[in-house]
């Protein structure tokens, strides 16, 4: 038998890998061109959603926008956010200019609320709180949102990651004016002096009363009025376990809602704005409650 036609009929039957019988080198070589040019592209594909994910999760975990100190430049009726976290104090600085009047929340059972001067301190006191809260001064008033935005955090950075802002400050346009003459000012200051006048008549029949298992070092050494003004003398503030003055609160029955109180602090003793039958002073879960006794 001729070999080199048994050779050729093999081939005929067994054609080799890639090779339909009848199958010219020609059009193999264009369908693995074309094989190579639709692996390249699916490479390229891969690769542009490798790159696209990679985006995703870095803005995901790191929010560019997110500032542990960020400030604000006032304009009148302007929203300002507030993102803050269970377990951390988010301060919040107006001007030293600024004369402030009142302020409320939408929802005070669910903050920590205290202000020195013209800043406040704000931290949340659970997580589905979020609300507003107002500030009015002799010359502006001012619209926060406040927001809970890290609940279950295990680091600080991951509650910074989050958004939380450890400080809101402002800025002001340089032709700002703010109301309330330096002498109106001092004015006030010596109204809310701490001191006892002669010439003033002050209403001290109050009285106190906190849970057994709430500490002493809250209640007050004192509580006194001058239908003006609640002076309550805490004491040196050393003996807080923070260092920081109780926040007070009002209420107009003895299980009426609270709602937040002006209030400053002049060297041991908080100083309220205005006299309310029942005041209550929370720092921490600590609690104590003054009621103040009607006049005879």
């Amino acid at each position: 038998m001729d070999r080199t036609k048994h050779t050729k009929a093999w081939k005929n039957r067994h054609p080799g890998p890639g090779l339909n019988p009848g199958e010219t080198s020609g059009r193999l070589e264009g369908r693995v061109q074309r094989r190579i040019r639709n692996e390249e592209s699916e490479r390229a594909g891969g690769l542009l959603t490798r790159l696209a994910l990679a985006l995703l999760l870095a803005n995901a975990v790191f929010p560019a926008a997110a500032q542990v100190v960020e400030e604000y430049e006032y304009r009148p009726d302007q929203l300002y956010p507030v993102r803050t976290g269970l377990g951390i104090t988010t301060q919040v600085e107006l001007s030293p200019h600024e004369e402030i009047l009142d302020y409320s929340t939408g929802f005070s059972g669910g903050w920590e609320l205290s202000r020195r001067e013209n800043v406040f301190y704000l931290k949340p006191k659970n997580v589905d709180v979020d609300t507003n809260f107002m500030v009015r001064t002799a010359a502006h008033s001012y619209i926060f949102e406040l927001k809970v935005v890290a609940t279950d955090w295990r680091t600080l950075e991951h509650a910074k990651a989050a958004g939380v802002q450890y400080k809101v400050r402002f800025v002001y346009p340089a032709d700002t004016r703010f109301a309330g003459a330096e002498a109106e000012v001092v004015e006030e200051v010596a109204e809310l002096s701490t001191g006892l006048h002669p010439d003033r008549d002050y209403h001290f029949n109050y009285e106190y009363a906190h849970r057994r298992r709430h500490p002493q070092w809250l209640v007050p050494a004192t509580v006194y009025d001058d239908r003006r003004f609640t002076y309550i003398r805490m004491g040196d503030r050393t003996r807080f376990p923070s260092g920081n003055f109780p926040a007070v609160f009002a209420r107009d029955s003895e299980r009426g809602d609270e709602f937040v109180v002006n209030s400053t602090v002049e060297g041991d003793t908080i100083v309220v704005h205005g006299t309310y039958p029942y005041l209550v002073i929370r720092h921490g879960d600590n609690v104590v409650g003054l009621r103040r006794s009607p006049e005879l």
